[in-house]
């Protein structure tokens, strides 16, 4: 994913021509809608999740609500993901992960995102942070421990989703789509238009068979 990253970045428009004829009419309006329609302003990220069931769900869930990243902060639980689940969405959301909680953070702090760390005694609810207004991330626990003090220690704030029954947590992939589906109600995106662009690009890359390699052909006969 690295190269065409690389790719997509250089030159996206040449990559949207070269690669544009490949693919049917239906397909490329496809990709522009779905582009159109992701945000930068809102992440998920997951902490030490052992089940790869929930952590196919959570990218899954965020391809569907037009969220761009999804992060995994592993911990002692090293990442696994079922592709049965995700059913193609790890194509199409960016998945960073990380080692540490600190490590996490401090890459998100330096993008000028703040972290908000979901928990039953969160100090606001879920639908309060709508609208999102500045680039945030939510932080979903794993099934047993929940959020480690490392991660709470150095996030931003908390948040809960309410709950009126006699469970006192729900599954992280269904606390994730909650959370989801509260903050991107109506869809929309807000992508600048450069990396609308170059994410049109990355698409184009990743729905045509040897894409990468027909551009990079089409660039030395041009030379």
């Amino acid at each position: 994913m690295g190269r065409e990253l690389d790719l997509a970045k250089s030159n996206p428009g040449e990559v949207i021509r070269v690669l544009g004829p490949r693919l049917s009419e239906e397909r490329r309006r496809r990709i522009d809608e779905v582009a159109s329609n992701r945000t930068g302003m809102l992440a998920l990220a997951i902490e030490g999740v052992h089940d790869p069931h929930n952590t196919a769900a959570v990218i899954r869930t965020a391809d569907a609500f037009g969220i761009l990243e999804v992060h995994i902060i592993e911990g002692a639980a090293k990442f696994r993901s079922s592709r049965k689940v995700t059913q193609g969405a790890h194509k199409w959301v960016d998945i960073g992960i990380w080692s540490t909680a600190k490590m996490f953070i401090e890459a998100m702090k330096a993008r000028g995102r703040r972290v908000l760390v979901a928990a039953m005694d969160g100090t606001q609810s879920v639908g309060d942070l709508s609208p999102i207004v500045e680039p945030t991330v939510l932080v979903f626990g794993n099934e047993a421990e929940g959020i480690s003090d490392n991660m709470l220690d150095r996030a931003d704030g908390t948040f809960r989703i309410p709950m009126y029954g006699f469970v006192e947590s729900f599954n992280i992939s269904v606390a994730a789509g909650i959370s989801a589906a509260t903050l991107r109600a109506g869809g929309g995106g807000d992508l600048p238009e450069r990396d609308l662009e170059v994410l049109r690009a990355r698409y184009y890359l990743r729905s045509v068979r040897a894409g990468y390699d027909i551009v990079k052909l089409a660039q030395e006969r041009d030379r």
